[in-house]
Parts: structure tokens; sequence; C-alpha cells
């Protein structure tokens, strides 16, 4: 309820090509195309071979009772066909603080070289793979509250952002990007290339 999901919808008006991983169907009403359930995955494939021709496109897809197996075929989708965003919502429900399922281990690590690009949602930081949280550049944090969560931001981007994460209010937020290790401001369009435009005044 801090506004995760709906920031993310705002980032995705901006992206071309776009694969979500949609656990709670947050984003069913804004993606055209959906698929959900094991059943679906053969469908994805179709779907990414005849789409990754286009410009654009947009789907998203809904686990049933096997997430982390699904999400693994999904990976193994996104990472063949490559030049596509892959939106992850509430990652925790696929990875842990020291997991990574194979194939996303291999997209977060290696993907960038296939023209791939990761957007992730949690609600607890202390329960997110090291290595993703490694690996990611733009961070756009809202409230945290519990210890654990906070010592976990402070190990990744230092005590300082901590506690201006523990200052904020509910559904409030801002942007760091871990390269310059500076905050930077809100923009739209935070999953193109940043400009000096983009850094605070």
């Amino acid at each position: 309820g801090s506004g995760k999901s709906t920031r993310t919808a705002v980032l995705l008006k901006h992206a071309p090509r776009i694969v979500v991983f949609d656990p709670m169907e947050d984003h069913r009403a804004l993606v055209p195309d959906h698929f959900e359930g094991i059943e679906d995955i053969e469908a994805v494939w179709e779907y990414f071979n005849e789409a990754s021709r286009e410009e654009t496109f947009a789907c998203s897809y809904t686990p049933g009772d096997d997430p982390e197996r699904e999400f693994e075929e999904l990976c193994k989708v996104v990472y063949e066909f490559g030049n596509v965003l892959l939106v992850v919502e509430e990652v925790p429900i696929v990875v842990k603080a020291n997991y990574l399922p194979k194939t996303f281990g291999r997209t977060v690590r290696t993907g960038r070289h296939r023209d791939i690009d990761i957007l992730w949602t949690a609600q607890r930081a202390s329960e997110v793979s090291r290595t993703l949280t490694a690996s990611t550049d733009i961070w756009i944090f809202f409230s945290q509250t519990e210890p654990r969560d906070l010592d976990a931001i402070a190990e990744r981007c230092g005590r300082d952002i901590a506690d201006k994460v523990a200052a904020l209010g509910l559904h409030d937020f801002f942007v760091w990007d871990a390269i310059a290790r500076e905050v930077i401001k809100d923009s739209s369009r935070l999953l193109k290339k940043l400009t000096p435009a983009d850094r605070p005044e």
C-alpha cells in the first residue's frame, strides 16, 4: 500500500517492450496482453516469437500454484529473446536474501548483454537477493520502518539513505542513483538514460 505498483505503472508507459511477472495482477488493466498459469507458458513462447519483431509490445503473466517454477520458465523466454524490460512485482515471492533462481540469476548477471532491463518491487528490502540489489542502479525508495529492512538498505546504499527512508511518510518516496551515489529528481522516464537535467538543483 505504499504506492510501488502505482509508480511502476507510470514508468511502464515509457517502456516500449515489456513483460510483467504480476502475481497480484496489479497491471492487468494497463498491459494489453495477459497470460496466466503454467499452461500458458507455451503461448508465451509463441507470443514472443511474434512480438519480438515489433517495436512495441506489453504482456503480463500471473502465476498459478508454482510461482517460482513458472517464473523460471518466463525468464527462459525473456533471456532467449532479449531486448525487453522484465518487471518483477513482489520479487521476494521468487527470490530470497541469499538465493536467486538459476535462470533469473543469469538474467540479472548477464541480461544487459541481451538488452534486458529489470524493474523489481518488494515490500521488504531485507528479503531481496544481494545479487539483485548489487545490480540495481536506480532505486525508488518508499517508507520502510523495520530495522532489518533499514539495515539492508544501509548496507547497500549507506546509512544516510536508510535514515532518509525511515523518515518518509506513507506514499512519500525519493529516487537514488546508486552509480552517482546521489538523490536525483523524479521523472516518469527513469527507465531512459539519465542526463544532467535529471540531477537535483
